[in-house]
């Protein structure tokens, strides 16, 4: 079965995942992830020195034998 411009129909519809992840949390869902994504973004090098200098101070404690 072919459509009027002679493509095959898409399974899907025309949406692809992302339409379909949208369905499936709905719009506060969405705004949610986005805000997670942007702030783990933001923060996401801020953290990762964070954590190294942790990381740091637990090995000079350990060298210490404290």
């Amino acid at each position: 079965m072919l459509t009027r411009n002679g493509a095959p129909p898409r399974p899907n519809g025309v949406l692809n995942g992302w339409g379909r992840l949208l369905g499936l949390v709905g719009v506060p869902g969405a705004i949610a992830v986005y805000l997670v994504w942007w702030l783990t973004q933001a923060l996401g090098a801020r953290l990762d020195r964070m954590i190294q200098l942790l990381e740091q101070i637990a090995r000079a404690l350990k060298v210490q034998g404290v």
